[in-house]
């Protein structure tokens, strides 16, 4: 966590990637045959799942009229960082897991609204897989298949529904500082029980809730 990586960080991390893939590769290649592409495509959509998860807790958030201040992407130390309108951006080195921070402009049904907005990261996920699912068709998409193309497509959908089911289920993170973080799932739950008295204490504190 000491800041954004150097460019040797960079080509070492890089590097580390491709160890990973090229290990991945070779399993799939020893006794081939394409459903092992499953595990590998499954790793690989589930970044750009994490980007998606994050940018819908966001989305949400500026449609029900909350300021969005940061989105993170990933955990330990930054990659890179960049500013969309007034949010800041920030990929980090390890992509597992992430955050959306916005507060409240008004107090308008607030704990409906970020029940919303913690419910639009899983929700949009889980979207996606319906969505694939009506595209494909059930009878493919849930059938064993040696097509290359369902293959892509069913473990995209098993992905993305992974990633909705599991941010849904409530737990909390309890950080190295002692701080209980909701996922999703205990984040609507508590946000629907909390006072307004709490929302107007958030559009005043300088550290906003995360989704």
């Amino acid at each position: 966590m000491r800041g954004p990586m150097n460019k040797q960080e960079r080509r070492a991390y890089a590097i580390f990637l491709l160890v990973i893939l090229g290990l991945f590769a070779g399993e799939v290649c020893t006794n081939y045959a394409p459903v092992k592409l499953s595990v590998l495509l499954f790793v690989l959509f589930w970044i750009p799942l994490l980007a998606l998860h994050e940018s819908g807790h966001a989305l949400m958030a500026a449609l029900l009229g909350w300021q969005v201040e940061q989105v993170v992407i990933g955990l330990g130390r930054p990659v890179a960082s960049f500013r969309v309108g007034s949010a800041s951006v920030e990929l980090k080195l390890l992509p597992l897991e992430g955050f959306a921070r916005s507060v409240p402009r008004d107090l308008r049904l607030p704990g409906l609204k970020h029940a919303l907005i913690y419910l639009a990261g899983p929700g949009i996920e889980l979207l996606l897989a319906g969505a694939i699912l009506w595209l494909v068709g059930p009878p493919q998409l849930l059938s064993h298949s040696e097509q290359y193309g369902i293959i892509v497509w069913q473990s995209l959908a098993l992905a993305a529904t992974v990633g909705g089911v599991l941010n849904l289920i409530p737990h909390a993170v309890q950080t190295s500082a002692g701080i209980m973080i909701p996922n999703d799932g205990l984040g609507i739950i508590l946000s629907l029980s909390r006072p307004a008295s709490a929302y107007a204490g958030l559009m005043n504190s300088p550290a906003a809730d995360k989704n």
